[in-house]
């Protein structure tokens, strides 16, 4: 029988993190998606069989995605390490505010930069089995091992190359 805590099965988590010790070339990941204009300013994400919308009316913008794959980490970081910890989660809420300017988007100014100034969150935790420093020790690595927020903490070297067709 199969254990499962926080919605993930326990045992697999650990043979996954054990499979990673073992061979910590498998930690080297790549992923590739292709982005596809579909009309106004909305795109089509696609990587193997996933698609995902942003923009236009019906979905949130590449800012707001941004933020919200930002988000959406902390909270993996949280409840995954929750999981191989023991830990029962009970609650887990991530409020996050970013703040940009996007005049220079817009083409009307060429200052400032246009991608976020500040991004502020605050986690909202509850557990069954976990003292308060157990989980401000689990919070604390949203700090050290999230790759959305090392990411945007840090230089990333991008290189553009172009097509005309």
């Amino acid at each position: 029988m199969t254990k499962e805590l926080n919605r993930m099965d326990v045992e697999e988590l650990q043979q996954e993190v054990d499979q990673y010790k073992e061979n910590p070339e498998k930690c080297n990941i790549v992923r590739k998606m292709t982005a596809e204009w579909v009309g106004g300013t909305r795109a089509r994400i696609a990587s193997k069989d996933t698609v995902l919308h942003i923009g236009g009316d019906e979905d949130f913008g590449a800012m707001s995605v941004a933020l919200a794959s930002f988000l959406a980490c902390e909270l993996d970081v949280i409840a995954t390490h929750a999981t191989l910890r023991g830990i029962e989660l009970e609650k887990l809420t991530l409020e996050g505010t970013g703040r940009f300017n996007n005049a220079r988007y817009m083409g009307v100014a060429s200052e400032p930069r246009p991608g976020y100034e500040s991004v502020e969150y605050t986690v909202r935790i509850k557990a069954k089995n976990a003292t308060p420093e157990q989980l401000r020790d689990l919070v604390s690595l949203c700090e050290t091992a999230s790759p959305v927020g090392d990411t945007l903490v840090r230089p990333v070297n991008v290189s553009l190359h172009t097509v005309i067709e």
